[in-house]
């Protein structure tokens, strides 16, 4: 049964690898560039970057430029760089900020003005097998978040890799099903048909409506009116393994 699952597991990595094609290449001073996974943060003296799943970190004045998948390519002498100024004065202009990293969100309150970050949360992943055939299931501790808010019409600020992918392919937000812990659906296998699916069989995910926010952001729009446990997902080809980072909030 479970040499059954591997197409399931391939698939399911081949299809996010396919939703994140940008580019992220940094060309020191001097010395021959070299692509890393994605580029966290610009802030400051140092461009911060993920390579081979480990954090890195580059001094500004070190670098030529920076090509991001998001941005595009952004040169880099000094922090009064007209382009990066640019870039500095469209971030404070915006009515709420961006998150820092990719996946993190903030949720909206558009009454007064305010934004508040959702839980971080890091969920296991685990391979069940069931009755019709292998599933794929996220388990996130405890079981319901801190961060709690009302049914209705919710706006959310989400820091996303690439602006130029088309969200629906790489962008979730779902709903828990909860036990003793929250858990999610990610993909299930028929072990007759060998059909797969993806997300749960009660229709864990929601829709949704977007538009950019910002520089490296997407600005989500989706109605609950059902009490339970969400989050928010995006894929990520560079780190597949047994856990899984979500942005997770409560409604009640």
């Amino acid at each position: 049964m479970k040499k059954l699952f591997i197409p399931l597991l391939l698939l399911f990595v081949s299809i996010a690898a396919f939703s994140q094609n940008g580019r992220n290449f940094i060309q020191p001073i001097g010395q021959e560039g070299f692509e890393v996974d994605s580029i966290l943060s610009m802030r400051g003296d140092l461009i911060v970057y993920l390579r081979a799943g480990t954090e890195f970190d580059i001094e500004k004045n070190k670098v030529s430029f920076v090509e991001h998948s998001a941005i595009g390519r952004i040169d880099i002498t000094t922090e009064s760089d007209s382009g990066l100024q640019s870039k500095t004065q469209a971030q404070d202009s915006l009515p709420f900020p961006e998150p820092e990293f990719n996946g993190e969100a903030y949720i909206l309150d558009l009454d007064n003005n305010t934004c508040i970050p959702m839980e971080r949360a890091v969920g296991q992943v685990k391979t069940k097998d069931q009755f019709w055939g292998p599933e794929m299931k996220l388990y996130v501790k405890p079981a319901s978040s801190p961060v709690r808010v009302k049914p209705g019409t919710i706006t959310v600020i989400l820091r996303v890799p690439n602006l130029s992918d088309d969200p629906n392919s790489f962008v979730k937000v779902s709903r828990f099903s909860v036990s003793k812990t929250r858990k999610l659906s990610l993909a299930r296998q028929n072990e007759l048909t060998g059909k797969i699916t993806y997300g749960g069989k009660e229709d864990q995910e929601l829709p949704f409506q977007y538009k950019k926010y910002g520089s490296s952001s997407l600005q989500l729009t989706f109605s609950i009116t059902t009490p339970g446990e969400y989050c928010i997902s995006i894929s990520n080809p560079n780190k597949v393994d047994s856990k899984q980072s979500v942005s997770c909030f409560g409604v009640d």
